[in-house]
């Protein structure tokens, strides 16, 4: 009987929640760490095993998925104190999902190498209903052999999964994919509060819009929150696009590329958190345009 794979899994939000269910039905291991207990109570609860500390884990397995936010708690999830570096077998893998810059994956691959580990830079699309369906898109890259080693856990959770070449190439579509996401988002926001302001039913306006060729997926899936006005269940808040658009201008700038609708959205996103509505969905985008309504 062929042993059953053990992939470790740090980060048990609604993205990695999703991708434990789909990685525990379809026969892997999986062993789980987050900071917040009530997250490891779920795993567990789910038929995974919880990590006592990020070098516990390292030392139960070869392949590790990361769906913590960002560089920074990457950095310390990797390099940090009782990191996993130093704990993980030669040869271990570890899949970064996070949505990062593109030259700090780069640096992040050669170090790894330097430590005997390779790195699979798989940012994803499809949010969290994509995870707990298994049907996300996956931007992946990093070397071969280390790819085809991550191939078969990357299906588990994704229905398209895609090998863009040297690690960092991942990245940089993750930050494309982002630009039209952003800007997606912010006017259809705008389109709804314009509707809003005119007094057209805001109902029957998303069913229009989203019947035809204005229609898009940010506009399918966080236009009846923006009409709702229920913005407290987040999904994503706003202050993952401010640090998304971020990353999204600093790739225009070092391109030397000029992105006049990504810095628009950009300005959006960072007047909705200067409002303090950056830990709210970010559907709520949509109220920079009716403030006087008393819309939170």
């Amino acid at each position: 009987m062929t042993p059953r794979t053990c992939v470790g899994l740090i980060g048990l939000g609604a993205m990695g929640r999703g991708a434990a269910t789909n990685l525990l039905a379809k026969g892997f291991d999986v062993v789980g760490f987050d900071v917040r207990a009530e997250a490891l109570d779920w795993l567990q609860e789910q038929g995974g095993t919880a990590a006592a500390s990020l070098r516990e884990l390292a030392t139960r397995t070869r392949i590790v998925i990361s769906f913590v936010v960002n560089s920074q708690q990457t950095e310390s999830v990797l390099y940090g104190e009782g990191g996993l570096v130093g704990g993980l077998p030669a040869g271990a893998v570890v899949i970064v999902c996070s949505t990062m810059d593109p030259a700090y994956v780069q640096d992040l691959a050669e170090r790894l190498a330097r430590d005997s580990v390779h790195l699979v830079d798989a940012p994803v699309t499809g949010g969290a209903a994509g995870a707990a369906k298994g049907t996300l898109t996956i931007m992946g890259s990093g070397v071969t052999e280390a790819f085809d080693e991550a191939r078969p856990v990357l299906e588990a959770f994704g229905s398209r999964v895609y090998n863009l070449g040297a690690a960092g190439a991942g990245a940089r579509m993750k930050v494309l994919n982002q630009l039209l996401c952003g800007v997606h988002l912010a006017v259809a926001g705008e389109a709804i509060a314009l509707a809003r302001h005119q007094g057209l039913p805001l109902a029957m306006t998303l069913e229009i819009l989203g019947s035809g060729a204005a229609g898009s997926w940010m506009l399918a899936d966080r236009g009846p929150r923006m009409v709702s006005e229920r913005f407290d269940e987040v999904t994503s808040a706003i202050d993952i696009f401010v640090k998304d658009m971020s990353l999204v201008l600093d790739a225009t700038r070092e391109a030397r590329f000029a992105a006049p609708l990504a810095h628009a959205a950009y300005l959006s996103f960072i007047q909705a958190t200067a409002r303090g509505l950056g830990a709210k969905d970010d559907a709520a985008v949509t109220t920079n345009y009716h403030l006087e309504k008393g819309a939170l």
